[in-house]
């Protein structure tokens, strides 16, 4: 008890701190996230789309990252060299905040001195520092960011079908948990770090040393004080919130369109409340990063002779930021407008729906047509006989227990074995049976090609006789994971819609393929964004959780791929068919942690 008041008035005194130049704290916090958001990421995408396409790259993902090595070395080596410099923009980034901070609680701050002082840290970084820091940003920070976030790190993730792979199996969900713990507490081991190089000058071993010594009893007491950190401003937070909803419960009920007024009001204190609250949290978490032990002393109060400048600032920053926050309120007719868009299409995953049935089996399709889904998502493995057989694995054990892969054998063997999950049992199909058996029922087929090294040199030309003129007839659509299939479909057929899939989001690729079927947890809406403008449509893959759905029914996809069918179709309903103002707010304020926008990633 006597640790959690000590932790209260730690809050109390820096709350009070904050209080004197509130201004200058928000100002500055926002001024740096705009500038990233406006000026530094633009510049980094435009640098790597250029690179791309001066290396003729069409892409960038872990499947492809061996082949730009070793076919695209110029490329490689200036795609290097702009993580280098992003790793330099986001040391100079936390030195630029740690030390305005700093200085504004200390009535000294200059935006001049702040800037140089950061540029001058930033030349000192020796090569092995910069080794150094691309490890301790691309992989502490990702899972230690309670003290510091930017958007420059928003795509150091693990996508959600890699974690949800390993959670699969005990043994790898075990060494992902100890990997994480490892990560944290190396996270929490190295959290002066920084501020040892930024504001004491130490080199980067003395600074990784001293951190650890003085970290050495104080992990828990840290960790504890993050947590009464997040708890506190969590609850005031949640209150803050649900006044607003109670308020615009109310407001629904007056005639439009004072309805509609009085939802824009509440939206814009929702954006400034939680602006404000995310930039307290922020300057209580850095101020943790400031070991008593080094840094001595409290930031100074006011000097007498201060104060009529102190208010003169005050007033400039106030006014930008009303400024500011009323450009943010422009932008709420479209979140408004937005339930008046398209829906986005529905597609079962593997043609189940919530476990009701084997994955890609006629009896499962069938149970899931009843839903009428705008497409039905399936895969196919081309089998020994040069025939295509509907199968997601690369080897039948998991659901038929027999431990041979599609190539191994003919399809009239593959389709005797029977498939267990979700406790039904189905026989193994055919493509040919399982596509005309969603012509008669006219199902359109979303048909993942997917490829091993064992197949057909000629695998697609095989595909393309066999079933163009169908696919074209029924309006079914094609993807893969596999870009030789959807360079060599788009070239061969123009006219078959494909899309390529993406099982991660580092940046927006220069293909000609009609659409993308992206990996939902590094989607973002930048990525939607470059897809309106290069008119390329985006599917989002495998959306399963009510997160996970908001998230994406935000973002505006052009369709969603889900096991989950009926609780998707029930989300969408919410979404787009005639919500109250109160439930598009309610939605607005669980996209918050999700979004990409300034106002929820004001903790820089």
């Amino acid at each position: 008890m006597q640790q959690i008041r000590s932790d209260l008035q730690f809050i109390d005194y820096y709350i009070n701190v904050f209080k004197r130049s509130w201004g200058s704290y928000l100002f500055f916090f926002l001024g740096i996230n705009l500038f990233i958001e406006a000026i530094v990421i633009p510049i980094f995408t435009f640098l790597t789309s250029w690179i791309l396409k001066l290396s003729h790259i069409p892409y960038v993902s872990y499947t492809n990252i061996l082949e730009i090595i070793t076919h695209h070395p110029v490329g490689s080596l200036a795609l290097i060299l702009e993580l280098v410099l992003i790793v330099g923009v986001i040391f100079f980034q936390f030195t630029f905040l740690l030390t305005g901070i700093t200085n504004i609680s200390r009535d000294n701050f200059s935006l001049k001195e702040v800037w140089f002082t950061s540029w001058e840290r930033l030349i000192q970084l020796r090569p092995t520092s910069i080794l150094f820091f691309i490890g301790y940003f691309t992989l502490i920070m990702p899972f230690a960011n309670l003290i510091f976030k930017t958007p420059l790190l928003n795509k150091a993730k693990i996508p959600a079908f890699i974690v949800d792979f390993l959670l699969a199996k005990w043994q790898f969900a075990l060494l992902l948990a100890v990997a994480y713990l490892v990560v944290f507490y190396l996270g929490l081991r190295l959290l002066y770090t920084l501020p040892l190089m930024i504001i004491q000058n130490y080199h980067t071993r003395e600074a990784v040393s001293k951190s650890f010594k003085l970290t050495r009893h104080q992990n828990l007491a840290n960790l504890r004080r993050m947590a009464v950190i997040s708890i506190y401003f969590g609850a005031i937070t949640a209150v803050g919130y649900l006044l607003v909803l109670l308020l615009q419960v109310g407001f629904d009920k007056l005639p439009k369109p004072f309805d509609l007024i009085m939802a824009i009001i509440m939206l814009a204190i929702i954006q400034i409340f939680s602006t404000f609250i995310a930039t307290i949290v922020s300057f209580l978490l850095l101020q943790m990063t400031l070991p008593t032990e080094v840094f001595k002393g409290h930031p100074t109060f006011y000097h007498s002779n201060r104060i009529n400048q102190r208010k003169k600032k005050i007033r400039i920053t106030t006014v930008i930021l009303v400024g500011f926050i009323a450009l943010l309120s422009l932008t709420n007719d479209y979140f408004y407008l937005h339930s008046n868009n398209i829906p986005p299409l529905r597609i079962s995953h593997r043609g189940v729906d919530d476990g009701n049935g084997v994955q890609n089996t006629i009896p499962a399709m069938a149970a899931t047509i009843k839903e009428h889904p705008d497409f039905i998502e399936m895969d196919i493995h081309e089998t020994k006989d040069h025939q295509f057989v509907v199968m997601h694995d690369e080897n039948l054990k998991n659901l038929t227990g027999v431990n041979k892969a599609p190539y191994q054998l003919t399809l009239s063997q593959i389709t005797k074995l029977v498939a267990h999950e979700n406790g039904h049992a189905a026989h193994v199909v055919s493509f040919d049976d399982y596509l005309a058996y969603a012509n008669k029922h006219h199902q359109k087929l979303l048909i993942e090609v997917k490829t091993t090294p064992h197949d057909s040199k000629d695998v697609v030309d095989i595909f393309l006789k066999k079933y163009k003129k169908d696919i074209l007839k029924h309006h079914h659509e094609v993807h893969s994971l596999d870009y030789n299939v959807v360079k060599q479909i788009k070239a061969k057929a123009p006219k078959i819609f494909v899309s390529y899939i993406l099982p991660y989001n580092f940046t927006y690729p220069q293909t000609s393929a009609n659409a993308y079927s992206m990996e939902q947890s590094t989607l973002n809406d930048s990525f939607i964004v470059d897809s309106l403008f290069n008119q390329q449509k985006v599917y989002a893959w495998t959306v399963n959780t009510d997160s996970e759905m908001d998230r994406i029914l935000w973002l505006n996809t052009d369709g969603i791929i889900t096991d989950n069918l009926s609780a998707l179709d029930s989300k969408i309903n919410d979404f787009y068919h005639d919500p109250s103002y109160a439930d598009m707010l309610f939605n607005y304020i669980t996209v918050i942690p999700y979004s990409n926008s300034i106002t929820s990633e004001a903790s820089v």
